[in-house]
């Protein structure tokens, strides 16, 4: 993955799972400074998800708890603060020169180094165990809600994000075999 010259709030996301996953940052890093740009990228105006050179911090911070009636103890939204803080200025430094990259604070030592020819660090069963980590934070427990009809919706939890159509099928046959009464969906199976 390479700069792509936006400075949106999507981009610094993707950067941040990149980052985790090949080992620029530390992994749980990478989490934690994720979960504190999406708690507080609620707040953000439409030019600062836009263009997140635009943010004042402690402003965000601030609109963040106002808005929140103070139901967030100060010291997490501190927390969340200077990890956002840690992820933009890494995410800005990136940007500039990806080449020459190195994390911010003191993540640093615990990053996994790159590896020969500047791949990953990390052998394949932990990339497999990051991968699942940082997909969770984009779909915390992996839920995906299917509306069946009018105040009936059934949530599937744990779909990995590469099913193949083999395994959709098998799971459609398992779900099927719940079914009690023909014609009761939509679509009558």
């Amino acid at each position: 993955m390479m700069p792509n010259g936006s400075y949106s709030v999507d981009s610094l996301l993707k950067f941040l799972k990149y980052a985790g996953m090949e080992g620029l940052v530390n992994p749980a890093s990478a989490r934690s400074r994720r979960n504190a740009v999406e708690q507080l990228a609620s707040e953000l105006t439409e030019e600062e998800r836009a263009d997140l050179r635009r943010v004042n911090v402690d402003d965000l911070a601030s609109r963040f708890h106002k808005l929140e009636e103070s139901s967030l103890r100060m010291e997490a939204l501190e927390l969340y603060a200077e990890r956002f803080r840690l992820a933009l200025a890494d995410f800005l430094s990136w940007n500039e020169n990806p080449a020459s990259f190195d994390t911010v604070g003191a993540e640093r030592l615990r990053a996994i180094p790159r590896g020969a020819g500047g791949r990953s660090g990390i052998g394949p069963e932990q990339e497999v165990a990051e991968r699942i980590a940082l997909e969770s934070t984009e779909n915390p427990l992996n839920v995906v809600p299917v509306a069946l009809g009018e105040n009936r919706t059934v949530h599937i939890a744990g779909l990995p994000l590469d099913l193949s159509r083999a395994e959709a099928d098998k799971v459609c046959r398992i779900v099927r075999a719940f079914a009690t009464e023909p014609g009761r969906g939509e679509d009558g199976e």
